[in-house]
């Protein structure tokens, strides 16, 4: 055998053995698992999530609270329970119905909003009862 007949059959077994190596990775796992596992029954990681991670992730928003304080009480004639008007911070506005309201509480933020008229709720409440 000649030098030169050596060095091509070098190079076809290195060139197989390149092309053997890259359809071998090109087929390997895949390094994301848990998309493509059928069977495996593992849980997605986004799902493992507490509370309060989801709140840093910003997968959630954080209710935010303020102390609202009794602005105006009514009660109703027919039902016996009383309308509440509450004011909080910025002015957020809530409305309870209740058989006593708490003087104060802490209600969701929810800043800018509008008074409710109070006299349309009763009337409301009164009429649903006759």
């Amino acid at each position: 055998m000649d030098v030169h007949g050596n060095k091509g059959y070098v190079v076809r077994t290195l060139l197989t053995i390149v092309l053997i190596t890259f359809t071998s990775l090109a087929f390997a796992q895949p390094k994301n698992i848990i998309g493509n596992c059928q069977s495996c029954n593992l849980t997605k990681p986004s799902q493992d999530y507490n509370t309060r991670q989801k709140i840093q992730r910003g997968m959630i928003e954080e209710k935010k609270y303020t102390t609202c304080r009794l602005k105006k009480r009514v009660k109703s004639r027919h039902t016996g329970r009383q309308a509440c008007i509450y004011i909080g911070g910025n002015k957020t506005f809530t409305l309870m119905y209740e058989e006593n309201c708490p003087s104060q509480y802490q209600c969701i933020y929810n800043p800018g909003g509008i008074e409710p008229n109070i006299d349309d709720i009763i009337d409301s409440l009164n009429n649903i009862k006759k």
